[in-house]
């Protein structure tokens, strides 16, 4: 009979927790592994480039507000550009561990405060780097850009 006030504890507490799990933002780096890379002849450089080719359901999130949980990576030692990286610095892309999908070029509405080794939530507007009506294909940005990017929360 002990038992029974502990068990209902470990009940109650389990139903919180799955409750505050419902809360968090949908995390959308699953969403971002929809590419591939290509080799598309450039007529002016007389040469070939690997260019982006993204799926369908990536493409219907260009302009959407979007939720990313990652390592603050800076591309300057001081204020300026940042990335957001699925994955901590050691596992990061630009270390040779991980693919392009897995980092995303960060535009901040203000200033985010970080640690490298802490990971964050981020929230922002998705725009894919490719070729639309209103833009070009940019080879020299990242494949994915969070554009109003807002702290969202610490983990």
């Amino acid at each position: 009979m002990k038992q029974l006030p502990i068990l209902l504890f470990l009940l109650a507490y389990g139903w919180a927790a799955q409750a505050q799990l419902k809360d968090l933002p949908k995390d959308y780096w699953k969403n971002l592994e929809e590419v591939t890379m290509k080799n598309k002849f450039d007529r002016e450089k007389q040469k070939f480039d690997q260019r982006p080719q993204f799926g369908r359901s990536l493409i219907k999130l260009d302009g959407k507000k979007i939720y990313l949980q990652g390592y603050i990576i800076p591309a300057t030692l001081t204020k300026g550009p940042m990335v957001l990286s699925r994955f901590s610095y050691a596992e990061c892309f630009f270390c040779g561990a991980a693919g392009p999908e897995t980092v995303i070029e960060v535009v901040a509405k203000g200033p985010i405060i970080y640690r490298m080794d802490k990971p964050i939530i981020l929230e922002g507007r998705l725009r894919i780097n490719r070729t639309t009506e209103g833009q070009v294909y940019d080879p020299f940005r990242l494949l994915y850009i969070l554009e109003e990017a807002t702290y969202y929360s610490a983990d």
